[in-house]
């Protein structure tokens, strides 16, 4: 199950930048997308809609595994408001299915759905 703070990030109101790391062969690489964007399965896995993310998904293809900064300074954290995670798991791209399809209902710009598997989220502020 995911953290509360950690869901209630996602679900707030005010959006904020969510930071994705992949390593490639030339090092790391970063892209952003929106906390709103990322939708939770019941499953704890999310899922985030792919516009680009060419380099990503090419990264990921020879190594699974993501870093994610997620924060906002609306929701509570240990010394007063604001609190944010570095969010570690695996990944897989969808391209089909009904994640997709729901996704693609959402987000009609998708070219495929960026699904991470949780394996642990720690809070740092």
């Amino acid at each position: 199950m995911l953290n509360e703070k950690l869901l209630d990030i996602l679900a707030h109101p005010s959006d904020g930048a969510v930071s994705i790391v992949t390593n490639g062969e030339d090092g790391p690489h970063l892209v952003n997308t929106w906390n709103s964007y990322i939708m939770v399965t019941p499953a704890d896995k999310f899922l985030i809609p792919a516009s680009g993310f060419n380099k990503t998904e090419k990264n990921l293809s020879n190594q699974n595994n993501v870093i994610l900064s997620i924060a906002s300074r609306e929701i509570e954290g240990y010394r007063g408001k604001g609190t944010g995670f570095i969010v570690t798991g695996t990944t897989r791209f969808v391209k089909s299915g009904e994640d997709f399809d729901r996704m693609k209902e959402k987000f009609s710009w998708i070219r495929a759905v960026l699904e991470i598997t949780v394996t642990d989220a720690k809070q740092m502020l």
